[in-house]
């Protein structure tokens, strides 16, 4: 074995609300110093869209845990629905639109321990 493990009884989180929905970031290197990636869980509410972004230290894996949305990658659209999922290479323009009834949820995560996010 040989690993160190850090459990911890309660998890930290930080929550981050936007006028689209909301992000609990579970893991990156703010919560846990030198973890190297990142994670959260994103909320996008019923008919609500997260702006057009990339992120050009990271590349960021999505995955539909709950609902309907559609992501735009560099200008292409597609259809996404609960268990689907899809990786977006680092610096690749992207958003979602949440396409179903009832708000969707996403886990997201990203190769960096602190991703840059610059709004296009």
């Amino acid at each position: 074995m040989g690993q160190n493990l850090n459990i911890t009884d309660k998890p930290q989180s930080r929550m981050s609300e936007q006028e689209w929905g909301t992000l609990e970031w579970r893991v990156d290197d703010s919560l846990a110093p030198g973890a190297g990636m990142s994670a959260a869980v994103m909320t996008l509410r019923q008919g609500k869209a997260s702006p057009l972004h990339r992120h050009p230290n990271s590349h960021e894996f999505i995955y539909v845990a709950k609902g309907r949305v559609e992501i735009t990658v560099d200008e292409k659209k597609a259809a996404l629905r609960e268990g689907d999922s899809i990786w977006v290479p680092s610096g690749t323009a992207h958003g979602l639109r949440n396409t179903g009834e009832g708000d969707a949820q996403m886990v997201l995560s990203y190769s960096a321990g602190l991703r840059i996010y610059e709004e296009v």
